[in-house]
């Protein structure tokens, strides 16, 4: 299985002189964060970053830490994805956006293991309400009651629209995803208070 990063986006919203990815949050950018996760989890053969021209530092910072990255022409992330899916067309591939900075290994690891099957196509979503009492604007509705979390595992063959399956997971890890100023500072906060919970924990 293969994990892709998509970071090729703009993060306009984020109102920085930073692209999107390389925001830091904490003592790490962003694309550092997920791939870390990802690694950590250990279910992967190859890790790889989607990137495009609207993101070229994020493809040389990446290709400094030596991460495969997959060029694409920046022509919208329906676009990206797609040349994505035909770059890896016999491999199955999980979908990870690059602003999650709460994620963490033991969530990838539940997250492959709830979405694996053999359905073309299932995406993690979370009930907006629960998004929005974390104070998190969900980004992309599924429905009137579910969001979705940019998270999707995708069979090998799939390139083209395919009808998506759902899988709820109700988590800070996955909901908090940095498109603001204001989600950027509620996930720093979310990161201190779990160092605070772990140390306490470890003292016990």
């Amino acid at each position: 299985m293969i994990a892709a990063i998509m970071c090729g986006g703009r993060g306009s919203r984020m109102k920085t002189d930073d692209e999107k990815p390389l925001v830091m949050v904490a003592d790490k950018s962003l694309v550092e964060s997920v791939l870390a996760a990802l690694k950590e989890s250990g279910r992967f053969e190859r890790i790889v970053a989607v990137t495009s021209p609207n993101a070229p530092r994020t493809r040389e910072f990446l290709r400094s830490l030596r991460v495969e990255v997959i060029e694409t022409p920046g022509g919208g992330y329906p676009h990206d994805l797609s040349v994505l899916l035909a770059t890896f067309a016999r491999e199955k591939v999980l979908v990870v956006p690059a602003d999650l900075p709460l994620l963490k290994a033991k969530i990838v690891t539940e997250v492959v293991d709830k979405l694996s099957g053999p359905a073309p196509a299932v995406s993690v979503v979370l009930e907006k309400s629960f998004v929005e009492g974390l104070g998190i604007k969900p980004s992309v509705a599924v429905n009137s009651r579910y969001c979705h979390s940019g998270i999707t595992l995708f069979s090998a063959g799939v390139n083209g629209p395919v009808e998506e399956q759902y899988v709820v997971m109700n988590s800070a890890e996955i909901a908090v995803n940095v498109n603001t100023k204001e989600e950027k500072e509620l996930a720093e906060l979310l990161l201190v208070q779990d160092a605070q919970d772990l140390a306490r924990n470890e003292g016990l």
